[in-house]
């Protein structure tokens, strides 16, 4: 999230992502996030966005995972090894 509001401000005073990018390492080191992190992050503050937060998303449910299930497909594994 830190790093996230540098792009943003570095982004707002004109900065490239490729400045960003070299002044985030020197600060957090190997800890930095990527280089297409930043890029995406950048030209996401450039198109207008507002935020830093990551945006909702629906995640996948995982009901297919149970304990029978898993059973099942162990049972199949070594029936046909």
């Amino acid at each position: 999230m830190k790093q996230r509001i540098i792009i943003k401000f570095l982004r707002k005073v004109g900065r490239k992502p490729s400045e960003i990018c070299k002044r985030l390492k020197r600060q957090y080191g190997d800890k930095t996030m990527s280089n297409v992190g930043i890029s995406k992050w950048s030209r996401a503050f450039k198109n207008g966005r507002k935020t830093v937060e990551n945006e909702p998303h629906e995640h996948w449910l995982r009901t297919s995972i149970t304990g029978k299930n898993s059973d099942h497909v162990n049972a199949l594994i070594w029936e046909n090894r």
